[in-house]
């Protein structure tokens, strides 16, 4: 029988805060991995989005979840050198889906209200606003260079995590990234209230559509 999912991935915005040091986060890096940088400098991705068509392999074109939208905190890390991402949180606008990826994949799933106009995103979380921002695609998308921000950044083909005392990870498979640039007004950013941030990346990224499968988990 097939495993893993497949799903679309949609307006997906990118912004990157410098953090002033990962001892804090040591506690969540996943078993033989470290905390990667760039040009010596540590970062949080901050990326919201929307799912859609959230299929499981085995069952072929059945849908499980229509539509649903994320925001996501992450961080950076290796595993035997390959570039892959810890979630720091995952606040989802679907009860169901975040049970699911709880049981599944312990990932650390949180229930959310989101809602997003034409270039505008906010998300709620007990009532509260925990992001709120107004965003203009500025460039036409394209795949950037393997030196580059944008390239470190995104073109990460697993997740790590701990779950019940293991380390696992997933890989996930698209095509490269085709990027966009964008420029943002953040009116709230209290979802990064607990970090030690010390300054925004100003390079900003938009992706409109990509095609995503995931795999089954494994140990490391």
């Amino acid at each position: 029988m097939k495993k893993g999912w497949k799903q679309t991935w949609k307006n997906l915005l990118f912004q990157h805060f410098e953090i002033e040091e990962m001892t804090a986060l040591a506690k969540y890096l996943p078993k033989n991995c470290t905390f990667d940088s760039f040009e010596g400098k540590y970062y949080l991705g901050l990326v919201s989005m929307s799912m859609t068509n959230v299929k499981h392999k085995a069952t072929g074109n059945i849908r499980w979840f229509e539509h649903y939208d994320e925001l996501n905190v992450r961080t950076y890390i290796l595993h035997g050198n390959r570039p892959g991402i810890l979630f720091l949180s995952l606040d989802v606008d679907s009860l169901i889906s975040i049970l699911g990826a709880r049981i599944l994949y312990g990932l650390p799933y949180r229930v959310s209200n989101y809602e997003s106009r034409a270039n505008e995103v906010t998300s709620w979380r007990k009532g509260k606003i925990q992001f709120q921002t107004e965003y203009q695609v500025t460039s036409e998308p394209k795949v950037y260079d393997e030196k580059s921000f944008a390239f470190w950044s995104t073109q990460r083909y697993f997740f790590a995590n701990n779950y019940l005392g293991i380390s696992f990870k997933g890989e996930i498979s698209h095509k490269p990234w085709e990027l966009s640039t964008a420029s943002v007004k953040n009116k709230n950013l209290s979802v990064l209230d607990q970090y030690a941030i010390l300054r925004q990346h100003p390079d900003i990224f938009f992706c409109q559509e990509i095609q995503v499968e995931t795999n089954p988990l494994s140990r490391i």
